[in-house]
C-alpha cells in the first residue's frame, strides 16, 4: 500500500508540473519585434546630361569656313569591283564651296549638363555604301544608339571600325546582305571608319552624349537650336585640321553667332 500511495503522489506531482508548463504542447514563440519600415531606396544622383524640355532658349549658328590653298581631290585607281566603283575614285578631304564653306566639318557643345532630350537627334542612323563611298562622310551618333550600316552596292565590302572606348566593328558585308546594326555606343568620341575591301573608303562616326551636335553642309553653314540660356565651350573639328574651341555665351531667345575659320 505503500509503494502504491508514493506513485500515486509521483503522478500528481508531475501532473501539476505539466500544467505548470504549459502541459505537452509546443511553447508559442514570442512575437518577433516590431520594426518600421525601411524607407525606400533613393537611386543615385544620375550623371552626365539631362534631357528635358528647352523654355526661351536660344541658338548658336553661323558659318565654317576654309581659307587656305586649294586642294585637289585625291585620285585613286579603283583595284576593286571597277563595274559598281568605276576605273577611279575621287577623295577629297577638304571639300568647301567658292565662298569658302567647309563641309564635313562638325561642331558640337562640349561641356553642357542639360537641355533639349538626347533623342531629339533622331531614332535611327545610317551610313551607306553607295557607289563606294561611304555617304554621309561624317554620321552624328547619340550614346545609347547603334548605327545601321546599308550596302547599295550589291558587293561586298568591309566596315571596320578603330575605336579607342566602344566597342570595334569588323564585319563583312555581302551584296546579299542590305543591312547589319553595330553595337550601342557607350561613350561619347570621334571613331574612324574604313572598308578593308576598297582601301580609299573612309568616314568618321561621332558619338555624342548630348544632342548639340550638327555636321556642316556643302556651304560650311550650321544652326544648334532649343540651347538653354548659359556660357559654353563649343568644339569645330574636322578630319584636315586641329579642333578650335569657342567660347560661346547664350542668351534667352537670341541667337549666338560663331564663324570659324581653317587654314
Amino acid at each position: 500500500m505503500k509503494r502504491i500511495s508514493s506513485l500515486i503522489s509521483c503522478v500528481a506531482i508531475l501532473c501539476l508540473l505539466l500544467i505548470a508548463c504549459g502541459g505537452g504542447a509546443t511553447p508559442t514563440p514570442p512575437p518577433a519585434p516590431t520594426r518600421p519600415p525601411a524607407e525606400p531606396t533613393k537611386p543615385p544622383a544620375a550623371e552626365g546630361y539631362q534631357g528635358g524640355p528647352v523654355s526661351n532658349g536660344g541658338a548658336i549658328a553661323g558659318k565654317i569656313t576654309y581659307s587656305g590653298a586649294a586642294m585637289a581631290p585625291e585620285k585613286v585607281a579603283v583595284d576593286k569591283d571597277p563595274e559598281v566603283c568605276g576605273k577611279e575614285i575621287e577623295v577629297a578631304k577638304v571639300q568647301s564651296d567658292a565662298g569658302g564653306g567647309l563641309a564635313s566639318a562638325v561642331v558640337r557643345i562640349t561641356d553642357i549638363k542639360s537641355g533639349k532630350p538626347l533623342d531629339s537627334l533622331g531614332s535611327k542612323f545610317t551610313l551607306d555604301q553607295k557607289g563606294c563611298v561611304y555617304v554621309p562622310h561624317v554620321v552624328v551618333v547619340p550614346v545609347g544608339s547603334a548605327l545601321t550600316i546599308i550596302n547599295n552596292d550589291g558587293i561586298l565590302h568591309n566596315i571596320h571600325t578603330t575605336p579607342f572606348d566602344n566597342a570595334p566593328l569588323n564585319k563583312a558585308q555581302p551584296g546579299t546582305q542590305k543591312e547589319l546594326t553595330s553595337d550601342p555606343f557607350t561613350i561619347p568620341e570621334l571613331i574612324p571608319v574604313a572598308c578593308d575591301v576598297h582601301k580609299w573608303m573612309g568616314a568618321t562616326i561621332v558619338a555624342v552624349d548630348n544632342p548639340y551636335a550638327v555636321v556642316t553642309g556643302a556651304d560650311g553653314s550650321f544652326s544648334l537650336a532649343d540651347v538653354p540660356a548659359g556660357s559654353y565651350k563649343v568644339e569645330v573639328w574636322h578630319e584636315a585640321f586641329k579642333a578650335q574651341t569657342f567660347d560661346v555665351t547664350v542668351e534667352a531667345g537670341k541667337t549666338a553667332t560663331l564663324d570659324a575659320e581653317f587654314k
